[in-house]
């Protein structure tokens, strides 16, 4: 399962602030554990896995550790002006317990980047549950950054998708607006975020609500893509030139 998301900062934040991403990165992270607690622990990626392990990235809640913060810091010593990237990695060596994390700041004019892979047991089962579940996830990325879109789904349905130029929708998508069942009919489910009682300010847009998104399966594949070009059609779906 593959989670893609860019975004703007809507505030100033200083260059090389690793702490300030960390931390904001940190509730994510608690969505992601209450589904498996093998990513509620994460490691910054390093040249070998024992490597890695010498640098827990958290030490107490979202407190990041004064090894990582050092390490990063040491990384990118006069380059602070420039892009970086922070990855991390849960620390499972075996492929379907594995995910791993990966987060670009410091873009300048151009947007940031969100990406986390979660390895899977098979393509029928999602160790993040169901939709809804997968949804939480998405909603806590798209509150954590105010992102411009936000995807979920199987890596390889990138190879599907209608527009090139354009987020593919996969198992489902994030956008920061209002969209209604008869904007979107072909949808299988419209989430509001953030959740009921507060005032709407996105949508989540699911394609499958009766099992795991596969891109083996053509009905899933269909689906998704006649919402990308119901989408379009209404200038719903931005272009990754305009975010």
């Amino acid at each position: 399962m593959q989670f893609v998301a860019q975004f703007r900062e809507k505030t100033d934040v200083e260059e090389a602030d690793y702490a300030f991403h960390l931390k904001r990165l940190w509730p994510i992270i608690e969505v992601l554990a209450s589904k498996d607690q093998r990513l509620g622990e994460w490691f910054l990626k390093g040249e070998t896995e024992d490597e890695a392990r010498l640098y827990r990235v958290y030490e107490a809640g979202a407190t990041p550790t004064s090894a990582v913060l050092a390490v990063l810091r040491e990384k990118y010593r006069g380059e602070e002006p420039l892009a970086k990237t922070i990855g991390m990695w849960n620390g499972q060596t075996v492929k379907k317990d594995g995910a791993a994390l990966s987060l670009v700041v410091d873009t300048g004019h151009m947007p940031r980047d969100f990406e986390l892979s979660v390895g899977e047991e098979n393509a029928a089962v999602s160790r993040l549950g169901d939709f809804e579940s997968v949804a939480q996830v998405v909603a806590a990325i798209a509150d954590a950054y105010g992102a411009a879109y936000v995807t979920a789904g199987p890596r390889k349905y990138a190879a599907k998708q209608v527009f090139d130029d354009k987020p593919g929708v996969g198992w489902m998508v994030y956008l920061p607006r209002v969209v209604s069942a008869q904007q979107v009919p072909e949808a299988r489910a419209l989430i509001p975020v953030p959740e009921a009682g507060r005032k709407q300010t996105g949508t989540i847009i699911v394609s499958v609500t009766d099992a795991v998104f596969s891109v083996d399966n053509p009905e899933h594949v269909e689906v998704a893509n006649r919402i990308e070009i119901r989408l379009v059609d209404q200038d719903l779906l931005p272009r990754y030139a305009d975010v």
